[in-house]
């Protein structure tokens, strides 16, 4: 029997027949349709299959396989392979199953889970490190793209195990790839652009590292008053952790000239607290106080004593401690507050 080039490779001008039965199978009422109104059986087990006819009444699967079983693909099987019902398998020694779409707003590959929380399409790695599923944008278009459903179904969903992340992503490496973005998230009216959930333990929601320079997280907020990042939780709503002296565990910054950090409500302080000066001294010393050459030690009295005030706060770098000196002794224990800047 003579094939055509549109029937072996889909570069030709009219529409594989394979592309044909893929589609039918993609759009379920459809097939049904077509299944249902099927003429009858034109090739049954061990009979050649007829080109342009639905052929219907096999039992088993029809493959084809080259020399050694490199390569295979297999259709219609009911079971017979390991994996139990399959419409369509493809091996190769590179690429499995390849779908290519004409049109400019065409579908390469389209899959659809069952009615009952089925998967439209799964993808597993291999055993040393392999991908699921990967994803290649074209100009400026997204590697992967999902859309979840009405009924809270997700567009696209990874399972991570072991040390294994669930979704991964990376944009491409060299100067052509400056402004690339690895993973995209974009929430329509009130929806959410990027969640990370965990259920159980005390795992992390969402995770990024910066590369060199770059900062793990940046967020932009709305041009009408929107904030640039937001955290909510009981033990905190955002920690800032800086890994060294230089560096400032959460830095506030605002190029507009407006107050930089705004708090509402109390605002605590670890380089702050209470000194004690004891009846007939007119001094006393905090220690185990983390001073740099630009500390400022404040220090005001807490209670009010007739003719005395606060004469000094001299810190002791070397040491950690500053040491509050009253204008005279004291005739009860007088508390100072303290409070150390920069």
């Amino acid at each position: 029997m003579a094939r055509d080039k549109n029937q072996v490779d889909g570069r030709g001008g009219g529409r594989p027949r394979r592309a044909l039965l893929t589609g039918a199978a993609a759009a379920g009422v459809i097939a049904a349709e077509t299944l249902g109104g099927a003429a009858p059986a034109h090739a049954a087990d061990g009979s050649a299959v007829i080109e342009g006819a639905d052929n219907t009444g096999a039992t088993r699967r029809t493959a084809v396989f080259t020399t050694g079983n490199k390569e295979w693909a297999t259709l219609a099987d009911p079971g017979d392979s390991v994996f139990g019902s399959l419409g369509v398998y493809g091996h190769g020694q590179e690429i499995g199953v390849i779908g290519t779409a004409g049109s400019s707003t065409g579908v390469g590959v389209f899959g659809q889970g069952g009615d009952n929380r089925g998967i439209g399409v799964e993808g597993s790695g291999g055993r040393s490190g392999g991908i699921g599923v990967q994803g290649n944008g074209g100009g400026t278009s997204a590697g992967v793209a999902g859309v979840g459903g009405l009924d809270g179904g997700p567009g696209v969903a990874g399972f991570g195990i072991g040390s294994s992340p669930g979704v991964s992503g990376q944009c491409a490496m060299g100067p052509s790839s400056l402004g690339a973005t690895g993973v995209v998230g974009i929430g329509g009216f009130d929806g959410v652009g990027v969640r990370g959930t965990v259920q159980t333990g005390n795992g992390i929601g969402v995770f990024a590292r910066g590369g060199g320079t770059g900062a793990g997280v940046t967020g932009f907020g709305g041009a009408d008053g929107g904030v640039g990042m937001e955290g909510e939780g009981a033990g905190g709503g955002v920690t800032g952790v800086a890994t060294s002296a230089a560096g400032a565990g959460v830095k506030a910054v605002n190029i507009q000239g407006g107050p930089a950090l705004s708090v509402e409500g109390a605002a605590v302080f670890s380089l702050s607290g209470i000194v004690t000066v004891e009846a007939g001294k007119s001094s006393a010393t905090e220690s185990n106080v983390a001073l740099t050459a630009a500390s400022l030690v404040l220090a005001m009295l807490q209670q009010n004593v007739a003719g005395v005030s606060v004469q000094s706060a001299v810190p002791d770098v070397p040491g950690s401690s500053f040491t509050v000196h009253l204008s005279k002794a004291v005739t009860a224990s007088t508390k100072v507050a303290w409070f150390v800047a920069n």
